[in-house]
């Protein structure tokens, strides 16, 4: 017995909207992702905040939409807190995830200066791996009180960024 299918497209026919969302990305330190990837001070085709531009035209080109960060296994051990302020007084810290060395030379400030030469919007993910709900909301407080959380060292990063500077 031979059976036929069919299969009719027509663009015209609308099924449903697609979620913007569905068109993000992440950042997560790792291999070149971050450091030598779309932050290399230093570099011929960086700018003034150590952002590859030749990186940031090729993300804007894919049109992404929303770029989670922390991405990946990195933020199961990661405190933000070590990602902000002045970044000559960052701890280096070993990440047990990579077993890598990180400098925390690019934190918070640093992805949202990177955000705002992308278009993207930001999707803060939060260390649930060896913290909890206190720091997740501490970091809540931190990005959008115009006084930043209570145990933030410094209100502001290298880049300049400061809490309330535009996540919602």
């Amino acid at each position: 017995m031979s059976r036929q299918a069919r299969l009719v497209l027509d663009p015209a026919f609308p099924v449903g909207s697609v979620d913007p969302r569905l068109f993000g990305s992440f950042v997560e330190h790792v291999g070149r992702c971050v450091y030598t990837g779309i932050y290399e001070p230093g570099h011929p085709a960086a700018d003034a905040d150590g952002l590859r531009t030749d990186v940031l035209d090729l993300i804007r080109e894919l049109g992404v939409t929303v770029i989670r960060y922390p991405g990946g296994n990195f933020v199961s051990g990661y405190d933000w807190e070590d990602g902000i302020g002045p970044a000559d007084q960052r701890p280096v810290r070993r990440d047990a995830a990579w077993r890598s060395i990180e400098t925390n030379q690019f934190g918070l400030g640093e992805f949202m200066s990177f955000l705002g030469k992308t278009g993207a919007e930001p999707m803060l993910a939060v260390n649930l791996g060896t913290r909890g709900m206190a720091e997740a909301v501490q970091l809540l407080e931190y990005a959008n009180h115009p006084g930043g959380a209570a145990r933030s060292a410094a209100p502001e990063s290298a880049s300049g960024w400061r809490p309330a500077a535009g996540l919602q």
